[in-house]
């Protein structure tokens, strides 16, 4: 029996073009199996397709900090006002009880200027909030003190969603409950977590329905592709990652599992022939693994399909091959330091031979492979590094590209680096990004210059400029006048918001300007009352364009 309640889900921007958001499609599809009516809008989508002036801030997909500042994103929303409202307009159309936002780091700041939006046009819709950035060990607790927002999932989205509408059904308000923080007469109401599916079997299939003209028309960037994600969870807990956080134990879909869904998704969107394992890692249970392998090969189906891999036993001569008989292309393994002390200090206990031994295994089937890198892990030291230079040189005859990390290393909340910052040498860990460590020689700047200098390494090796290895980073004097207004050095942070100015055309005027009164202000406290009356010495030039270098 189906439900007089509508909801709407929907994602804002920024997030990637390449295909619908699959986060939407299983939460639809489980919701609308209980009863309910759902649509599902790509508005990140949508905006790319309706503003061409604007489609720079999609395709160049190394502008993180632009999506992540607040005053950038609001600008960009207000300059496009008519469009913004026209979208609101199209989620209200058919008097959803509640809309849904799905919401990363990247698309927060959008995510936010559309609930309150909402929230004006019909006071009486509820938004609740989900997804990766809403999770405890991210932005959950203020998420769920912002007026515009009624309630922020914590967790895994299904049950909780189909809940909230059951009580909307019954009593057209929410009332607390687990798995979500409720506001309840203006204050948020927590009764904690709850558990998320133990059997990923028995979910319905992802339901891309309201995304089949744009993807019979061509309107994403690789209209052959969907998502699979394959299990929830990591079988590791490495030290600097918060994603298994998020989704506590590791579960993984069955082989038979993952073969019927691919050969629905077939039947249902002609044209779909590729598909991203978007799970932490592809190779969490290698018999899933081999089911999967097994029943493509036996059928004869035509695909091709990639993911993330972790260096483990099995992933051998003869899994790899028969990976690449079942159609696998491309695996992207997570090596982040060619140093053995550093990664086992992140818990990756694996050794540079073994690595390397899956590298060219994966190569010698016939895959692409990728390796990723992270800069300035808590305890590497510049011989470190000097390692991390080493491994990629000889891993170099097996990869044909490299993800290097942009935001260097991360302190997330939750981390074991963020609950024990003593045990790795951390301090200011109350910045996620301008902590230090190894007696402060491992800095933001110092991590920025070890990045740059893998890219320039990478780069002179042949391998290609994609996202990460760059040979100028986009936002590099943005974020660097960020790191030195954080230390209070505004003669540097200055000079590097001018860069920023004139050189990426960030909207940083406004806080080169306040460092410049900062940096005046403090040299007024300095002078002794003979340089005040005029006789001053030369005076260095904290304006110099070397800054941050």
């Amino acid at each position: 029996m189906s439900s007089s309640v509508r909801a709407v889900l929907a994602q804002c921007p920024g997030w990637g073009r390449e295909c619908p958001p699959n986060a939407l499609a299983a939460l639809a599809a489980y919701a609308r199996a209980e009863g309910f009516a759902i649509s599902c809008h790509d508005l990140n989508n949508a905006f790319y397709q309706r503003s061409p002036g604007l489609r720079r801030m999609w395709e160049d997909k190394d502008l993180y900090s632009f999506w992540e500042d607040p005053a950038r994103v609001g600008e960009l929303l207000r300059g496009n006002s008519e469009l913004t409202e026209a979208f609101v307009s199209e989620l209200l159309q058919d008097g959803p009880r509640l809309v849904g936002l799905s919401v990363h780091t990247t698309s927060l700041r959008a995510s936010l200027e559309l609930a309150r939006r909402i929230k004006r046009k019909d006071p009486s819709c509820v938004v609740v909030l989900g997804g990766p950035q809403c999770a405890r060990s991210q932005a959950a607790e203020p998420l769920s003190r912002e007026d515009c927002v009624d309630a922020v999932v914590t967790g895994e989205g299904e049950d909780v969603l189909v809940s909230m509408l059951r009580q909307l059904e019954r009593s057209r308000k929410l009332e607390p409950l687990p798995g979500a923080i409720v506001r309840v007469d203006g204050r948020p109401a927590d009764l904690g977590d709850a558990p998320g599916p133990a059997d990923l079997d028995a979910l319905p299939f992802p339901d891309y329905s309201d995304f089949s003209a744009d993807m019979a028309a061509g309107r994403y960037n690789d209209p052959r592709r969907l998502e699979l994600l394959d299990s929830r969870g990591c079988v590791r807990r490495c030290h600097f990652c918060s994603e298994w956080q998020f989704w506590k134990e590791f579960r993984s879909k069955s082989g038979e599992r993952l073969f019927a869904e691919v050969c629905e998704q077939m039947r249902r969107h002609p044209g779909v022939e590729h598909f991203y394992f978007i799970g932490s890692l592809l190779n969490g249970r290698l018999e899933t693994l081999h089911g999967f392998c097994d029943r493509v090969v036996e059928s004869g189906l035509r695909i091709t399909w990639e993911g993330q891999a972790v260096v483990r036993p099995g992933m051998d001569e003869t899994l790899l091959p028969k990976m690449a008989r079942a159609g696998c292309r491309r695996l992207s393994f997570g090596i982040e330091s060619g140093s053995e002390r550093v990664r086992r200090a992140m818990n990756k206990p694996f050794t540079n031979e073994e690595a390397l031994r899956a590298l060219r295994a994966a190569r010698d089937s016939g895959m692409s492979v990728q390796v990723n890198f992270m800069f300035g892990l808590p305890t590497e030291t510049r011989e470190d590094f000097q390692q991390t230079l080493r491994f990629l040189e000889d891993c170099r005859p097996y990869i044909d590209s490299v993800l290097a990390s942009q935001s260097f290393t991360v302190l997330d909340k939750g981390t074991a680096l963020h609950r024990s910052p003593q045990d790795f040498g951390i301090e200011g860990q109350g910045h996620h990004l301008f902590w230090t460590s190894n007696g402060r020689e491992n800095h933001y700047a110092e991590r920025f210059r070890r990045y740059e200098e893998f890219c320039r390494r990478a780069l002179a090796l042949g391998l290609p400029e994609t996202s990460g290895v760059l040979r100028h980073k986009p936002d590099k004097w943005q974020l660097l006048g960020e790191y030195y207004e954080h230390q209070e050095r505004y003669p540097r942070a200055a000079a590097c918001y001018r860069r920023a100015l004139h050189a990426e055309g960030a909207s940083v005027r406004g806080r080169m300007e306040e460092c410049l009164r900062k940096a005046q202000g403090a040299r007024r406290g300095r002078r002794t009352p003979l340089a005040a009356a005029g006789n001053q010495g030369p005076q260095r030039n904290d304006m110099s364009d070397r800054a941050g270098r």
